[in-house]
């Protein structure tokens, strides 16, 4: 008999897909923990607009 096992999907907004973290968990309880984890530790930056835009180059990064 072949066990489940469970992936970590989030989704920042509706604008940016769903992103799949590293990892197979036997359970869902071990899963969530983990995505409990990766949110807790993530990092934010608020940084200022300036009136003229000037468009930028996005880059997201992922560590675990």
């Amino acid at each position: 008999m072949v066990k489940d096992l469970y992936a970590v999907w989030v989704k920042v907004d509706e604008t940016l897909p769903w992103i799949e973290l590293k990892g197979a968990y036997q359970t869902r309880r071990e899963a969530r923990r983990v995505a409990e984890g990766f949110l807790n530790s993530m990092q934010m930056k608020i940084v200022p607009m300036p009136e003229k835009r000037n468009q930028m180059r996005a880059l997201a990064t992922i560590k675990r």
